[in-house]
């Protein structure tokens, strides 16, 4: 008699990953981006990354693997906008330019 886990499917291996861990760490960066808009791409990851694995135990699969990669590619984006933020305030004069722009708002 043949045992699986939940976590296992014979039709398509394991589960994919689902990309948790990079979610909250962009989550976490993403409040260092401009206008939060990282925060708000990052609480979108982590909640793509929480479907996962009840879309794989449902047995859609394709639906799994899709939410694993927009998670990813979410958490990429926010981690991207930080870095494009830091190069900005290093262009542009550091932190006292960016004060000075917060000021002028």
């Amino acid at each position: 008699m043949e045992t699986t886990s939940t976590f296992e499917n014979p039709t398509n291996g394991i589960m994919p990953n689902n990309n948790m861990t990079l979610a909250i760490v962009a989550t976490i960066l993403g409040l260092c981006s401009p206008c939060c808009i990282g925060l708000i791409l990052g609480i979108v990851a982590i909640v793509m990354a929480s479907q996962v694995k009840n879309k794989y135990e449902s047995g859609d699969i394709a639906g799994a693997e899709s939410s694993a990669k927009n998670a990813k590619i979410l958490s990429y984006i926010a981690i991207g906008l930080l870095l494009l933020n830091l190069v900005y305030l290093l262009a542009f004069g550091g932190m006292a330019a960016y004060e000075e722009i917060l000021n002028q708002l």
